[in-house]
């Protein structure tokens, strides 16, 4: 008899099924106590453990009411849910799911599979939430949706962060989405990525005109935007708006695109004319070796920017090498993150010069040193 239970061999017994534990308020306030802090204001819920702790498939309706009747009882700071389907078969559990959710001020519904009936019950509720971030990314997005989101929005008066990344947005409903952020009294950080064509191809010219117009309203502090297809020319319109004296942008990550060189060099100068630029992601770009020596040119004029992704660029070793020449004491480079492109044996020595000098502290960059006994030389290795 085999070890394993075999549905084709009959000598094999089926094996005892193991009860599920009983899912109650008391075991989410255990719960609570292994993963947060006092007073306990962050709540968190993942259906992936749920399901193997409590060694069953998880309800949609029994056992939501258990997740809402403790966030009824808690004042919480922040509420994390992943990867839970909520139905419309119980309007009153979804009245007082967003009820639950009228003074928590960071909600992050992830992964999530939303009725509109609840994007609808979240807009009636809007003017008395003290919400604050809202993130729904991986939750798949309506046309609908994308309508009331857009209500949402221009009725909300705290909001400050929106995050729909992965969210199905197509180029046709995004423009809702973006009207709303546009018209919005509060929002300052904005976070969009997959855009889909919505079955044409995407027109990044378009997309990028809309970005353009939220960023010329000179509001916008932090602005996401993966994987989108842009293309070089397209960051043109960003650049503009970082060398502007009004510039108001602080964070960019348009990493995962197609901006290549001319987008890379289009991007730095405009970061150094403006001087404002704090944090920039362009990893995922193929930008390629040209593309690191403009980097390496207007890298050093960059007085502000701290963060700088440059992960799978396919940069040369040459021009990761003046990329590490310009870091200079005080460095004021907070990380620097290089992995993913190419290195030689110079790269390591200019690394193991910076890293021992401290120009650069190792926990600032994501590559460090060794020597390797084989090729009797010094090697890049990745540090992370």
């Amino acid at each position: 008899m085999c070890d394993m239970v075999c549905a084709y061999d009959p000598a094999c017994p089926p094996a005892a099924r193991v009860k599920g534990r009983l899912f109650t308020v008391l075991l989410l306030y255990c719960w609570q106590r292994e993963y947060d802090k006092r007073p306990y204001e962050n709540f968190q819920f993942r259906r992936l453990d749920f399901e193997e702790r409590m060694n069953r498939r998880y309800h949609c309706i029994r056992d939501f009411r258990t997740i809402v009747n403790f966030l009824l009882q808690r004042h919480l700071h922040s509420v994390s849910i992943w990867s839970v389907g909520l139905s419309n078969w119980d309007a009153r559990l979804l009245q007082d799911f967003v009820l639950s959710l009228q003074y928590v001020r960071q909600i992050e519904l992830k992964l999530m599979r939303l009725p509109h009936e609840f994007f609808v019950m979240l807009r009636l509720k809007a003017p008395n939430m003290k919400l604050r971030e809202l993130s729904l990314e991986g939750t798949p997005l309506t046309s609908d949706d994308a309508r009331m989101l857009r209500e949402f929005l221009l009725a909300s008066k705290t909001l400050h962060t929106l995050n729909v990344c992965c969210c199905s947005l197509t180029q046709y409903n995004f423009a809702d989405v973006a009207d709303g952020v546009y018209k919005s009294e509060s929002m300052r950080c904005f976070h969009v990525s997959r855009l889909l064509g919505g079955g044409l191809t995407l027109d990044t010219e378009k997309m990028i005109s809309i970005v353009g117009s939220l960023m010329m309203q000179r509001k916008l502090t932090e602005l996401t935007l993966q994987l989108c297809e842009f293309v070089a020319q397209d960051m043109e319109t960003i650049a503009d708006y970082l060398q502007s004296q009004y510039c108001t942008l602080r964070k960019l990550n348009v990493a995962n695109n197609l901006i290549s060189t001319d987008g890379a060099m289009f991007l730095m100068r405009g970061a150094a004319k403006g001087n404002s630029l704090e944090v920039l992601d362009i990893s995922g770009n193929c930008i390629g070796s040209h593309g690191g020596e403009w980097v390496a040119m207007y890298f050093s004029a960059c007085n502000m920017l701290q963060y700088l992704y440059l992960n799978n660029n396919e940069i040369g070793a040459a021009a990761v090498n003046l990329i590490l020449l310009t870091l200079k004491k005080p460095c004021r480079m907070k990380r620097l993150q290089l992995y993913g492109n190419k290195f030689d044996g110079r790269t390591a020595m200019i690394l193991r010069r910076l890293l021992d000098a401290k120009v650069v502290l190792q926990e600032e960059i994501d590559i460090s040193y060794t020597y390797d006994e084989a090729l009797q030389d010094y090697r890049v290795i990745p540090w992370r």
